[in-house]
């Protein structure tokens, strides 16, 4: 990607994934007070759970009251695939999105065969507000429609359908629709179809749905195309996006294979449109976002950025970064780690831009069944780099600082001494630092021994999270008495994912020299230091 010459970016073009995330996480050591007004801050959680098996693809609309609307696809019953039963809920915020309400409200039942999903929020120029989202019958008749609310979400009226000039299965990601200064809606979609008898081509063909009229009428653009690299070879392009550009033209974004972006152009509103061709932003098969930002006129680009990515995760949806266009899209700069985990999984990404910050709605953890809210300052967005901790704290080092990585099954800390059988265990890299990684598999077993017998709150310091939904889940703490082990703290599969939580205790009362660990999971979990912080500020896992 062709970085501009003033970026951070560009300084740490060198550096691996996690040295690059360290930078952003070094405000995770810091006290919530002294920077909530310049780090990004989690606001709000989605995990999945029974009953609610994936939360996800939502969008936000700013409300005349002052507050924010966040609607998202809501799962239901026992399944997150994409065609499971699933309806549209809503959280609020009357503080600019740095909290939520705790209930969902149900914005939009399920009224397709399958499911309704992946929403998109709308401001129009008329004041109305747009409600679109995908009502899925079957893999034949998938279609965006559209609902119009007139008292700011209150009430929504009758589905218009977008496309009825051909049925078929098409994909209108979240967060995509846009008005343009002209007052035309441009709805990107991707439309699916079936090759000989039942096999569908996922590949993919991009166009837009067009309405001058406020969306009563929708009439599909002239172009509509397939996308091929240099050599002429098919590739994947599918789920696009759009912005309008300071020209006048429109550009749209889309997700290929072939390790970028696609882009395309269109001078006349989005009718008719450039072939699509590969771009310097760098990705994975994976959608990005792109919105002006009002307050600065500027670009921003939320992707999963592969610039500098090891082998190893070159198929995964990570990091999750952010970078500025002060060109339109021709150059990006700024570019940071916002969400660094190498177990991520971050995608489906909805933009509300406000004066002071933007609000990111995204996948998160858990492929697609944990969604979350960050809320980022704009001036994070242009720093040359993340804030750093105050000079007057003193850090302690990590537990685990001086463990090299690998498999371990003795290991020394400050806290003690810990033990594990071979293969159980691994000294892990992750965002903060290093941490215990016990591996994934049933009954895995690690022991800390003290120095000297000490109250199980002393186990606080430490922190577990879980990597994957999939079931089964279960951790255990364990204090030794005298010859038995008695269960001090435990997680089941309620546990949400991708969250550090503290290792708590029942009974503080109780002594012990010895506790065990013990943990059943697909993919293990990680026992962390947790410094003095808050949890949800800022903020990788």
């Amino acid at each position: 990607m062709k970085r501009g010459t003033h970026t951070a970016g560009k300084g740490h073009a060198g550096l691996g994934l996690l040295a690059r995330c360290s930078l952003a996480i070094l405000a995770a050591c810091c006290p919530w007070a002294a920077f909530a007004k310049d780090v990004p801050v989690r606001a709000l959680e989605l995990p999945p759970a029974e009953g609610n098996p994936r939360n996800s693809e939502g969008s936000f609309v700013a409300l005349k009251d002052g507050r924010i609307l966040f609607v998202y696809s809501h799962y239901t019953g026992t399944s997150g695939a994409d065609h499971a039963p699933a309806h549209l809920a809503g959280r609020y915020s009357s503080d600019g999105g740095r909290t939520w309400t705790k209930e969902d409200s149900v914005i939009v039942k399920n009224e397709g065969g399958m499911n309704v999903m992946s929403v998109s929020l709308l401001r129009l120029r008329g004041g109305e507000i747009a409600l679109f989202y995908l009502r899925k019958n079957s893999q034949q008749d998938c279609r965006p429609m559209m609902r119009i609310s007139r008292d700011e979400g209150a009430t929504w009226g009758a589905p218009v359908e977008c496309i009825t000039d051909e049925v078929g299965y098409y994909v209108l990601n979240n967060d995509r629709v846009i008005q343009l200064k002209n007052g035309r809606l441009v709805a990107p979609v991707c439309m699916h179809t079936v090759t000989g008898s039942t096999k569908m081509d996922w590949q993919g063909t991009v166009m837009c749905y067009l309405s001058d009229d406020g969306g009563k009428t929708w009439r599909r653009s002239k172009t509509a195309q397939k996308g091929y690299d240099k050599d002429g070879k098919r590739i994947t392009t599918q789920e696009p996006g759009v912005v309008e550009l300071k020209d006048g033209r429109v550009m749209m974004f889309i997700r290929a294979s072939g390790g970028c972006q696609y882009l395309a152009y269109s001078s006349d509103g989005g009718d008719t449109w450039t072939a699509p061709v590969a771009s310097d932003i760098r990705s994975p098969v994976s959608p990005a976002s792109i919105k002006r930002l009002p307050s600065t006129g500027d670009l921003l680009l939320v992707w999963n950025d592969h610039a500098d990515i090891p082998a190893s995760l070159s198929k995964r949806r990570v990091p999750l970064s952010t970078a500025i266009s002060k060109d339109d899209g021709r150059t990006w700069q700024d570019t940071k780690v916002l969400e660094g985990n190498p177990q991520g999984w971050y995608c489906y990404i909805a933009v509300l831009p406000m004066e002071d910050a933007v609000l990111l709605g995204y996948c998160a953890m858990s492929g697609l069944a944990h969604s979350r809210i960050t809320r980022v300052p704009l001036p994070w967005l242009y720093a040359e780099s993340p804030t750093a901790p105050s000079a007057d704290r003193q850090e302690a080092p990590s537990l685990f600082e001086n463990a090299a990585p690998g498999p371990f099954e003795r290991m020394e800390t400050r806290l003690g001494v810990w033990s594990a059988e071979a293969g159980h265990a691994e000294v892990y890299s992750h965002a903060r630092g290093k941490g215990i990684r016990i591996r994934g598999g049933a009954d895995r077993t690690v022991t800390l021994t003290t120095p000297e017998a000490v109250a199980c709150d002393t186990l606080a310091q430490l922190g577990v999270e879980r990597f994957t939904a999939r079931p089964p889940y279960a951790f255990t703490v364990e204090a030794q008495e005298g010859n038995a082990w008695r269960k001090i703290w435990e997680q089941g599969e309620t546990t949400p994912v991708g969250l550090q939580q503290r290792i708590g205790v029942q009974n503080r009362s109780v002594q012990a020299q010895h506790f065990r660990v013990r943990c059943t999971s697909a993919l293990g979990a990680i026992i962390c230091d947790m410094p003095d912080i808050n949890l949800h500020g800022y903020f990788n896992d």
